[in-house]
């Protein structure tokens, strides 16, 4: 045997596995607790990490928020991903309506935490988490091409976009508070985002 040193290609980085226990430790609390009663300290010792590792990762709890929110939600950009790629020839507001579909779907699971996780990660400004700024760049780019094809009138897109993300915003309110079942929901976005935004024969 020579006396060569072998490198494990395979081996993690040790700042990588701080990550993911912190990710994994912030999640549980989270989950338990909610996001507001959790702090640092408490994630590093359920992480079993030291202080000063946790804050070489994160400033405070919103990063360590949006990271956690981006990770939740790469199943959801997957899915709507291979969605798009596969159903191309669908109506731009066909595909609108899928994609919030998926959106509602997401999110229902996940409502006792992931909202607030997503509000925190942004200092309580979620339509502006990275979760929010995906949604709004596809429905941009959809609505712009139901404009470009002639499926609805000309309208003011940005504006547009953002009244459907403050209606997606509000869905856990909608669900645990109002009461309304998820077809309720959907229904009435499509009958606001969807119906009434296609450009009617003469």
């Amino acid at each position: 045997m020579s006396g060569k040193h072998v490198t494990n290609f395979n081996r993690t980085p040790r700042t990588e596995i701080t990550k993911r226990k912190v990710l994994r430790a912030a999640k549980e609390l989270f989950i338990q607790n909610g996001v507001t009663t959790v702090n640092m300290h408490q994630i590093a010792q359920a992480a079993k990490v030291g202080q000063a590792s946790l804050y070489r990762q994160y400033r405070n709890i919103s990063d360590i928020c949006a990271d956690l929110v981006q990770e939740e939600c790469q199943a959801l950009v997957d899915e709507t991903k291979n969605y798009l790629n596969t159903n191309k020839n669908d109506s731009p507001l066909e595909k609108l309506y899928q994609v919030i579909i998926k959106f509602v779907a997401y999110l229902e699971p996940r409502l006792d935490w992931v909202c607030e996780v997503t509000r925190a990660s942004t200092n309580y400004r979620p339509i502006q988490s990275p979760l929010y700024e995906w949604m709004r760049k596809i429905c941009t780019q959809i609505l712009l091409e139901a404009v470009k094809k002639g499926e609805i009138e000309k309208i003011d897109v940005p504006f547009t976009v953002e009244a459907i993300l403050g209606t997606l915003n509000n869905v856990d309110e909608q669900l645990i508070h109002q009461g309304y079942s998820v077809e309720r929901i959907l229904l009435g976005i499509k009958r606001l985002y969807i119906d009434s935004l296609l450009k009617k024969s003469i």
